[in-house]
């Protein structure tokens, strides 16, 4: 074991393994490429959003209301995505939508 690890943390080695990885981030040009390997989660479609707003209870559409009233947008909107699951775009959007239903 220790010949191998010898062997990994020769200088050599860990150049070439430097090199490797700066070449792919130069070859990618540093950001990360929608697909397979990306970390996001998929956003939800259009149906999704509404179907997680339909589950949303009346007592927190109230909180969430109250929040409004109290110029505290960002609450509300935090309040809507513990309710829903959704991410912060689609939380905001609905949020905002709801402003706007209610001429605020």
């Amino acid at each position: 074991m220790e010949d191998y690890l010898d062997k990994i943390l020769h200088p050599e080695v860990l150049w070439t393994v430097f090199g490797a990885f700066v070449l792919g981030q130069i070859m990618s040009g540093g950001r990360r490429r929608s697909g397979g390997n990306s970390l996001s989660p998929t956003p939800p479609s259009p149906e999704e959003v509404k179907a997680a707003l339909k589950k949303v209870t009346l007592s927190k559409w109230m909180e969430i209301d109250a929040e409004l009233d109290a110029r505290k947008k960002i609450r509300a909107i935090k309040l809507l995505r513990e309710a829903t699951g959704l991410g912060l775009k689609d939380s905001k959007e609905a949020v905002e939508a709801r402003l706007r239903n209610r001429g605020m």
